[in-house]
């Protein structure tokens, strides 16, 4: 009998467990992290989730049984099963099985590696390559769209009818980001104000660690979450979909949803799921990976209001998360009743909707929010104490950033710029606070150039405003930002900012008033401009006394939160 290695992205109970391995036809299990303790054989290879890789027993069998869509499987995975000799992969996408060679499936990463790179190439609406696949992105789209709604779960005959109540905000994860600290902010606001039942809905919460950073502020807050592709939620959601498919209009839902790129299907088939669940009268997606795909679903499953929410400029500039039918998604959807996309900057919304060919004033712009009364000023023993923690003396002159190490935040001219301050200014010390993918090459950096002892290098930290009181300047060097968390708070407690590029940077200062906006963005100029406002104590003085003031004008709680809920009952 044909022998096949099992794949299943969760954690299998131990009646499943022992269910399937006495299927004959299975020779090995993959594990799950946390299922080390049940009656599995060390021979069969485990699940590495940290490293969006799995790694497969030896010998292997040349066929491979995925309990999961085409695009979990990762290039790393891909080219596992390449080294170990796997010759097929059978997955589950959309209600259906299908079976590909290993090599299809590499090549067709390479391909879609090959067409981002050609989207790219184009101008603000992207090449001729964009172009074409707009027209074929969009006419696919459009017949699941058009056929809302559908059905994505099992509701009983005997059931009244419940209106659409309260506010889903889906994300990608929770992790230690400035438009993570958003949703978390607009949800806890939300809460507060009564706004029918408000749940925040993440695609993947605790693989990483680090996709949770946020979750105890909303948990100790009463504000439900759920993770959409839970370990413990896998099973059930696969068996629910292989259920629905039993039922007519399920095998409508799931034809129609084969029609959507093959990118989103099974996660809209499972926020489907979700949504229809939770019947909300608003969905608000955030960031444009959840845009594409909750919006998707949302408009599907038949929510009344579905807000898309851009949190810089357009995926267009990231190339790490920009995908060839975004384009289409996002047009596809703004032409179904009840839809809008939102930006948090003028800059950002200017950005969209070059990108998308619409008019700007089709961009609602929602600043972001800072709750103030949360943000209590810390006492000078406070920031006496954090600074000696830290091994800084309390009148020395302390520099510090708060940002994702990733490509567009630049750390690298963070640290150039770092560098030569202290070249100027052997007094002056720095802290950055970040984790992200450059964090080797930051702190291979700082190695490098010897700065160890003047720039130190730590995880994020949940206590900001004890961080931010305690600098005397935060430095900020992103490439693109919407409206930057950081810069906000550093001003509401009386830190100045130092800050370049484009989006919505501009936007998130009062320039010369609160603190200074460098246009050029390379190191020698910003560190003209720092070394220039250290030098300068009564312009802090300044700059502190003014931030409070402008932050609660521009950026206050009440402000967004009464411009999300007008965007949010206006069609």
């Amino acid at each position: 009998m044909h022998q096949l290695l099992l794949a299943a992205p969760f954690e299998l109970d131990p009646p499943t467990l022992a269910f399937v391995r006495s299927q004959s036809c299975v020779s090995g299990i993959l594990r799950w992290p946390g299922q080390e303790s049940t009656a599995t054989q060390a021979s069969d290879g485990a699940f590495l989730p940290d490293e969006y890789n799995w790694q497969l027993p030896r010998p292997c069998p040349r066929t491979l049984l995925f309990i999961d869509g085409r695009t979990a499987l990762t290039a790393r995975m891909i080219a596992s099963a390449l080294r170990r000799g796997v010759w097929s992969i059978v997955f589950t996408e959309g209600g259906d099985w299908f079976v590909r060679p290993v090599l299809l499936l590499a090549a067709g990463k390479l391909w879609r590696k090959a067409v981002a790179a050609c989207v790219n190439a184009g101008g603000p609406s992207g090449s001729v390559c964009q172009w074409m696949l707009n027209i074929g992105y969009y006419r696919s789209m459009r017949p699941a769209l058009s056929a809302a709604p559908l059905v994505f779960g099992e509701r009983w005959a005997a059931e009244p009818y419940r209106a659409p109540a309260g506010v889903v905000l889906a994300c990608p994860t929770l992790v230690a980001g400035g438009a993570e600290r958003q949703i978390v902010t607009t949800a806890l606001g939300l809460h507060a104000a009564g706004l029918g039942p408000v749940t925040v809905l993440v695609a993947r919460l605790h693989n990483p660690p680090g996709n949770a950073f946020f979750l105890d502020h909303l948990i100790n807050a009463g504000v439900t979450v759920k993770e959409v592709r839970a370990a413990d939620n896998r099973l059930l959601r696969w068996l629910d979909t292989r259920r629905l498919a039993a039922t007519t209009e399920g095998a409508r839902t799931l034809a129609l949803v084969q029609r959507l790129p093959q990118a989103v299907r099974q996660e809209v088939l499972e926020l489907g799921a979700e949504l229809f669940a939770l019947n909300p009268a608003v969905a608000h997606c955030w960031l444009d990976y959840s845009n594409v795909r909750a919006g998707l679903a949302a408009v599907c499953v038949g929510v009344p209001r579905v807000v898309l929410s851009g949190r810089n400029v357009g995926p267009r500039h990231f190339p790490y998360i920009f995908e060839p039918f975004m384009r289409s998604a996002y047009r596809a959807l703004l032409d179904c009743p009840g839809v809008v996309l939102s930006n948090n900057s003028r800059g950002g919304a200017a950005d969209y909707a070059a990108w998308l060919g619409i008019d700007p004033a089709r961009i609602p712009v929602i600043y972001n929010g800072l709750d103030l009364a949360r943000m209590q000023k810390p006492d000078r023993a406070e920031v006496t104490w954090f600074r000696q923690s830290h091994g800084i003396d309390a009148e020395a002159p302390l520099i510090g950033g708060m940002f994702r190490l990733s490509p567009e935040k630049r750390p690298l001219l963070w640290l150039e710029v770092a560098a030569l301050v202290c070249s100027q200014r052997p007094d002056v010390n720095f802290l950055l606070f970040g984790e992200g993918p450059l964090l080797q090459a930051t702190q291979r950096f700082i190695d490098r150039r010897a700065l160890g002892t003047r720039v130190r290098l730590l995880p994020p930290i949940q206590d900001s405003a004890l961080a931010l009181a305690a600098l005397d300047a935060l430095l900020l060097t992103s490439e693109w930002e919407g409206t930057p968390n950081v810069a906000l708070e550093a001003q509401a407690l009386g830190t100045p900012v130092v800050l370049t590029g484009g989006g919505g940077a501009s936007e998130a200062l009062a320039a010369a008033q609160t603190g200074l906006y460098v246009e050029r963005a390379e190191a020698r100029s910003m560190a003209h401009a720092m070394l220039g406002l250290l030098a300068d104590r009564g312009q802090r003085e300044r700059m502190a006394a003014a931030g409070p003031d402008f932050v609660e004008a521009r950026f206050g709680l009440a402000s967004m939160l009464r411009h999300t809920r007008r965007v949010y009952a206006n069609p």
